[in-house]
C-alpha cells in the first residue's frame, strides 16, 4: 500500500509539479517562394496652385492599386530581391473633400525593385544600386506580408499633376503566397 501511494504521489508531482512546456513557433520565412502583390495603398498631402493665380490649398492624394501583375521574389543565400510585373497606381486628388482630379499611374517592379534584402529590429530593409527603402513589418506569416513605408516626396516628382506638390505621404503593401 506504502509502495501504491508512493508512485501515486510521484505520478501526481509529474503530473503537475512541473511546468508545462511551451512550443515556440516557427518563425516566418521571407526567402522560398514567389510573393504576389495583393494590395497597395497610398495616402499623400500637399498643396495645389489654383490656376490662374499664386495661391496655394492644401490637398489630400489617395492611391489605390490595381490590375495587380506584380511578384517578388526573396532569396535566400544570397539574400536578393527582385520584383517582375507590375501594378497600376490610381490616384485621386481633393481639397477640402472636393475631387479635384484623378490619374492612373502604371508602377513597374523591375524597375523599382532589385537588389537585397534583410529583416532587422522588425523592418524589412532593401537596398539596390541607389538607396535602401526601409518597411515596417506590420504582419509576417507564412503566407502574408503587410509593409508600411515613408517613401521619399520626390518619388512624386514623376506623377505628372500640374501645380500639385506633395509634402508627406504613407504607403502600405500587403505581399501573399
Amino acid at each position: 500500500m506504502k509502495r501504491l501511494l508512493s508512485f501515486s504521489l510521484l505520478g501526481l508531482f509529474l503530473l503537475f509539479g512541473c511546468e508545462p512546456t511551451e512550443e515556440t513557433p516557427e518563425q516566418a520565412q521571407l526567402a522560398g517562394g514567389v510573393w504576389t502583390l495583393q494590395e497597395a495603398n497610398v495616402q499623400a498631402s500637399g498643396s495645389a496652385v489654383i490656376p490662374g493665380t499664386q495661391n496655394a490649398v492644401p490637398v489630400s492624394l489617395t492611391g489605390t492599386g490595381e490590375d495587380y501583375q506584380m511578384t517578388v521574389d526573396f532569396g535566400e543565400t544570397p539574400q536578393s530581391v527582385q520584383a517582375e510585373g507590375g501594378f497600376v497606381l490610381f490616384v485621386e486628388i481633393s481639397a477640402a473633400g472636393l475631387p479635384l482630379g484623378n490619374e492612373r499611374f502604371p508602377i513597374r517592379g523591375d524597375e523599382n525593385f532589385a537588389g537585397t534584402w534583410e529583416i532587422k529590429d522588425g523592418q524589412l530593409l532593401m537596398e539596390d544600386q541607389d538607396d535602401t527603402i526601409v518597411m515596417d513589418i506590420l504582419e509576417f506569416s507564412d503566407n502574408r506580408l503587410r509593409v508600411a513605408t515613408i517613401p521619399d516626396v520626390s518619388d512624386f516628382e514623376e506623377f505628372d499633376m500640374e501645380g500639385v506638390t506633395v509634402g508627406e505621404a504613407s504607403a502600405e503593401f500587403l505581399l501573399v503566397r
